[in-house]
């Protein structure tokens, strides 16, 4: 029995290999191939030319900059949506939260040209001039990233005793609003860090609606560079995704030595009186 248990965890621990393995490669090999793409010139090699002039376009810095506002913004807009209404789900109506769960996924079914088309019918009628600012993204961006910093947030959510604390904190003479800024926003910081970058890492992708309310973002300026400078483009999409994945490594990383060498985030109450 014992020589069948051993020859069955290796025959598992084979198959685990050759899963991460394959995963590596499927990961590895497109990264590589805009890398080599982006970063040598025929009959020179090694080559920054193409991000140099990438770099030097007009548009760069701004849509760069307005990617990266419109990204926080998102992020403020969601955490003020959501948190609250979270907070208020699990401590007064837990028995919505699998309704709550199941419209957070609506955004994955509808389709980005279904809902911009719907809201331009509607604000054209009521607020004609809206979408014509680049700032009319954020309510899309909202929408967009809601399913996933939704399950963030639940999440953190359901892995501290928010009745507890929240009891706790109300018997010491705390009131709703300091409670909340005192006890339950540190003890989700995990989660709003993960929410945050998850969040961030979807603006700084996105394109469809951009394009279709004609606005100029990051993504669209490196659909617009690659027509006639692809490998400027494969370049910049490298150090996007290079850096994207550096960050939520970094944080993840963090947020796990955290969780081992400390107890969750349990301030003295009577502070918060």
């Amino acid at each position: 029995m014992s020589g069948t248990s051993r020859v069955g965890t290796g025959s598992r621990s084979i198959v685990q290999e050759i899963v991460l393995v394959t995963a590596g490669l499927l990961f590895a090999v497109p990264l590589v191939a805009s890398a080599s793409f982006g970063f040598t010139l025929p009959e020179q090699g090694f080559s920054l030319e193409p991000m140099r002039d990438a770099v030097a376009d007009s548009g760069f810095a701004p849509q760069v900059l307005q990617s990266l506002t419109l990204a926080l913004l998102t992020i403020v807009a969601s955490f003020a949506l959501l948190i609250p209404t979270l907070v208020w789900l699990h401590l007064r109506a837990r028995r919505w939260l699998p309704l709550a769960e199941a419209l957070s996924v609506i955004p994955f079914v509808v389709p980005a040209v279904a809902l911009v088309n719907g809201a331009n019918l509607a604000f054209r009628v009521t607020v004609p001039g809206f979408l014509t600012s680049v700032y009319s993204l954020v309510p899309f961006y909202v929408i967009l990233t809601l399913p996933l910093v939704y399950r963030a947030l639940d999440a953190g959510l359901r892995a501290i005793d928010l009745r507890t604390l929240c009891t706790a904190s109300a018997s010491l003479g705390s009131g709703p609003v300091r409670t909340f800024f005192s006890i339950i926003l540190p003890n989700l910081r995990p989660a709003l860090l993960t929410a945050a970058l998850l969040s961030f890492t979807m603006v700084l992708g996105e394109y469809v609606l951009a394009t279709l309310l004609l606005h100029s973002t990051f993504p669209v300026f490196l659909v617009q560079i690659g027509q006639d400078r692809p490998r400027a483009a494969a370049g910049l999409s490298l150090i996007t995704i290079v850096g994207t994945w550096l960050v939520l490594s970094a944080l993840t990383g963090r947020g796990l030595s955290r969780r081992r060498t400390s107890l969750p985030y349990s301030p003295d109450l009577r502070t918060a009186s």
